[in-house]
């Protein structure tokens, strides 16, 4: 069944497009949210006026890698009628059979993620990263390309791991991390949960 892009305002959006074209996913409708920049490959974009219960029927997906941005989007989804959050892993990442990945959440290409590590809902897997085994990564967590996280690790609801990061420790809720070893960069970070900077 075809699947919904829900928040078209992001160039993300084209690396999304690119992992339907390789699951030959179609895409129903590319939805506009906001006023800005549309990236909607191929197609024309509707804006939020334009939805229909046909359209809202279908499972969707928010491609927008900052998660207070993804959370707000998720959540005017819901408000204007959609019920399921679709899941949507790239045919080249590689996961591991043990890996319980919930739903709203996209793995990125070439994306590593080991044998008993848990995904919560609306995560997003960028390009490249590496997740070791027995890793819980809460709701809402993004996480850039090429980071590492080793095992055993907590990355916590709303965080970020910025680009090429290296996680040796938990991660606190609401935090951005980045650099070689992974170092607070910042706390509080907006988002989910009604959580406001």
């Amino acid at each position: 069944m075809p699947i919904v892009i829900f928040g078209i305002g992001s160039p993300i959006v084209d690396d999304v497009a690119e992992t339907c074209r390789r699951l030959a996913l179609a895409v129903a409708a590319w939805v506009r949210n906001v006023d800005g920049p549309v990236y909607s490959p191929g197609t024309q974009a509707i804006a939020v006026q334009d939805i229909t219960p046909d359209i809202a029927a279908h499972d969707f997906l928010v491609p927008l890698f900052t998660p207070g941005h993804r959370g707000a989007a998720s959540a005017q989804a819901m408000r204007l009628g959609f019920t399921r959050a679709a899941t949507v892993i790239d045919p080249t990442a590689v996961m591991a059979a043990t890996v319980n990945v919930a739903a709203g959440t996209y793995v990125n290409s070439m994306a590593n993620v080991g044998a008993a590590t848990r995904i919560g809902a609306f995560c997003f897997i960028n390009r490249g990263a590496s997740v070791g085994h027995h890793v819980t990564i809460d709701e809402f967590v993004s996480i850039g390309p090429g980071a590492i996280v080793l095992p055993e690790q907590e990355i916590g609801a709303n965080s970020v791991v910025g680009a090429g990061a290296v996680v040796t420790r938990p991660v606190a809720p609401h935090t951005l991390v980045t650099g070689n070893p992974a170092r607070v960069r910042e706390r509080d970070i907006a988002g989910y949960n009604g959580k406001t900077a």
